[in-house]
């Protein structure tokens, strides 16, 4: 191991010297050397962490050298040159004042960006004005009385200002949390040196004698200086960033304590520039009253923080509670309709955050908050409960919740984020009259179950509650259940049966293969069809456990054909949650290597009618289609399917849904879409083929396949 530098000894000298200087400043015999010896070390140690840590903003660093050096000049040649000594000293403190004016503007260029709880402070911070503001005044008058007492001692005047400024740094200091070491040790060697300094120039004799029992003070200053010079962190002492962080409300009030002392402070310096008693008793008091006025802003801020949702600003669940029962107290005495609660939840959301990332999300509920209260204005109170749910509690005058949420969801909303642009969202509710006897966990259940029927029959509708819709939706949880059951492996649960629909060659009627079609054969319930539970699968994020069941059953099924001599395929649906699963990939390799199915056998059908992310299932889709999987965009026409999915993913059959190939259907769609294909390479397969006439007809136009 190589022996240190001479560069990186340099600090440890520094330190070491610093250290031993201090403990001499205590010894009367040893003090004078002592603070000269600290005073140089400390002028040049912000040199030496300079070169060392290499700080991002040089400037402060270079004023408080020169402060520093200012300072030194004044105790090591005052008592030899006094009228030198104390301009050095002016000097110095120039730097200081200039260093404490930068921390002060780089806070104030750099203010939070969020500005509602800068707003709800106005009071606070009007307080924390006034009070600065008074102490100011204060400290100036005193300094002029001492100006021009003619029993005042010669610098008597600097003293207020000494207190003033330790006063206004320990209040920025205290109200600030991302301070660093290195800036903490600055500062408190600036309120020693402050404190020696109005000591001394208070006495008459601003220069004290070196092996004064004030030296020992003007030491400590200078170790501080060094130690914050050498810190590590004095790298970003400086940066805006550690400068702009204030404490919670709670720590700022504590900070007050810093000016508190002020009047009494200023009232025992030097007798001749003393103002009247009063003066100083009436501005503790009016300091004192301000301090409890920022408390109560303080106290007042949390109160509402407790009521709030940090993200949106709207009410939270406490804030729900307090509306809801300020809503029943005013109701008029014996009335039976006292208001509504509504229950909304955005049908849209996972699709932006999966497609635009969560800034988007945060964005849209931003912006769905704004767009609500916008809507029911003064009718009553708008709360987020959690995630993208929305609770509206209504006065009896408030707008129909149909009329809410189409005010409020009928324009597209603004979505900020990595990708700005507008996206037409939409918003199921449910609600519920309320009277007097209501009670807030009970109506919010039964506005539950009206928002439930809501997603379940047509999204985008505002439901009433109706006491039959509970043993509705407690089917369709029982549903929820059994399928859960289902999925874990559970016999008493039923099973998962499959139908297979051939798709037949066109012109010469050979059936080419079949498509899987899921059915539940439920215990109770009886044989049900994919509309009944799929849906309830993906909601419960099971789709991609039933596809994958499908799938290996699919593929067993498919295996035996083939040993039987049947040259057909299988097509098998995939859903939304299997387009976004990782592992998509895996799990067909594994139905195929686990039924010995030849890969080129297997069709897989994107069946996505929801927004799919940009990069959902590309990736795997293009593996399986180099191994000889084909890939299928099924219900082409219909949903989100897109031309961009023909781009996207490694697309062979386009099948045309049957409101595109029904005998409504224009012959030019058709024939575009058929020659759109063919250009693509692609085959074409039309969907709901069911008489002689509608298979003539598309065959007419060169369609490869049916299917109905």
């Amino acid at each position: 191991m190589s022996a240190p530098t001479s560069r990186s000894r340099v600090p440890d000298v520094l330190t070491v010297g610093a250290v031993a200087a201090l403990v001499l400043a205590f010894l009367p015999a040893t003090r004078s050397a002592a603070v000269v010896a600290i005073s140089l070390l400390a002028t040049l140690a912000p040199l030496v962490g300079c070169l060392l840590h290499r700080p991002a903003r040089l400037l402060p660093w270079v004023v408080a050298t020169g402060m520093l050096t200012g300072w030194t000049l004044s105790i090591t040649f005052g008592a030899r040159w006094p009228v030198l000594g104390e301009y050095a000293q002016d000097v110095g403190t120039l730097f200081g004042v200039g260093l404490v004016l930068y921390m002060f503007t780089q806070h104030v260029r750099s203010r939070p960006v969020d500005r509602r709880t800068h707003e709800r402070a106005v009071w606070g911070r009007r307080a924390d004005q006034v009070t600065l503001v008074l102490l100011i005044g204060l400290a100036s008058a005193q300094v002029l009385t001492t100006a021009r007492a003619a029993s005042a001692p010669a610098s008597a005047y600097w003293a207020p200002l000494d207190v003033l400024m330790i006063a206004v740094v320990l209040r920025f200091a205290f109200s600030r949390a991302g301070l660093t070491p290195s800036i903490r040790l600055f500062i408190a060697g600036c309120v020693a040196a402050g404190i020696y300094d109005a000591a001394a120039s208070t006495t008459g004799i601003r220069l004290q004698p070196l092996d004064s029992v004030l030296s020992v003070v003007w030491a400590v200053s200078m170790a501080c200086m060094v130690a914050a010079a050498l810190h590590p962190t004095m790298a970003v002492a400086f940066r805006s960033s550690a400068l702009r962080r204030l404490r919670p409300e709670s720590g700022r009030v504590l900070g007050l304590m810093a000016l508190a002392p002020v009047p009494l402070a200023l009232a025992v310096l030097h007798p001749s520039g003393r103002l009247p008693w009063l003066v100083y008793l009436a501005t503790a008091c009016v300091v004192a009253t301000l301090a409890i006025v920022r408390g109560a802003q303080a106290l007042l801020s949390s109160e509402g923080h407790a009521g709030r949702d940090p993200l949106t600003g709207l009410a939270n669940r406490r804030g729900l509670q307090i509306a809801f029962d300020e809503l029943l107290l005013t109701a008029r005495p014996g009335a039976d309709h006292v208001g509504r609660l509504a229950l909304l939840d955005l049908d849209d959301f996972k699709d932006v955050n999966d497609t635009h990332g969560h800034e988007a999300g945060d964005h849209l509920l931003i912006a769905v908050g704004e767009r609500l209260s916008a809507a029911v204005g003064d009718t009553g109170t708008v709360a987020r409960s959690g995630g993208d749910e929305f609770v509206l509690v209504l006065r009896p005058d408030a707008p129909a919740v149909a009329d809410i949420v189409t005010a409020a969801f009928g324009a597209p909303l603004a979505l900020r984020g990595p990708l700005p642009h507008s996206s037409l969202v939409r918003c199921s509710a449910g609600w519920v009259p309320l009277t007097a006897a209501s009670q807030l966990p009970l109506a919010l259940a039964d506005a539950d179950i009206a928002l439930y029927v809501s997603k379940g029959s047509r999204r985008g509708a505002a439901t009433e509650f109706a006491p039959a819709q509970r043993d509705e939706v407690l089917g369709q949880i029982g549903l929820s259940d059994d399928l859960r059951r289902l999925i874990a492996g559970d016999g008493d649960a039923g099973e998962l049966l499959l139908v297979f629909q051939p798709l037949v060659d066109l012109r010469t009627r050979v059936v080419l293969g079949c498509e899987a079609l899921v059915r539940w054969q439920h215990p109770t319930r009886g044989l049900l069809g994919p509309d009944t539970f799929l849906p309830v699968a993906e909601a419960q994020g099971h789709g991609a456990a039933v596809d994958t069941l499908v799938l290996r059953q699919a593929c067993q099924v498919a295996a035996r054909w083939a040993e039987q001599g049947l040259d057909r395929t299988v097509s098998v649906n995939l859903g939304r949650s299997s387009m976004t699963e990782p592992d998509l990939a895996d799990q067909v390799r594994d139905a195929l290597a686990c039924s010995g199915l030849a890969p080129h056998r297997l069709h897989l059908e994107i069946t996505e009618h929801d927004q799919l992310p940009v990069d959902a299932g590309v990736d795997a889709l293009r593996q399986l289609a180099e191994l000889g999987v084909a890939i299928s965009l099924d219900d082409f026409g219909t949903g989100y399917t897109s031309l961009a999915y023909l781009q996207r993913y490694p697309i062979t059959l386009l099948k045309l849904d049957r409101s595109i190939t029904g005998a409504d259907a224009g012959d030019d769609l058709i024939a575009g879409i058929t020659s759109l294909a063919g250009i693509l390479g692609m085959a074409v397969l039309a969907e709901g083929i069911e008489t002689e006439d509608q298979h003539a007809r598309l065959a007419a136009f060169g369609i490869d396949a049916g299917q109905g």
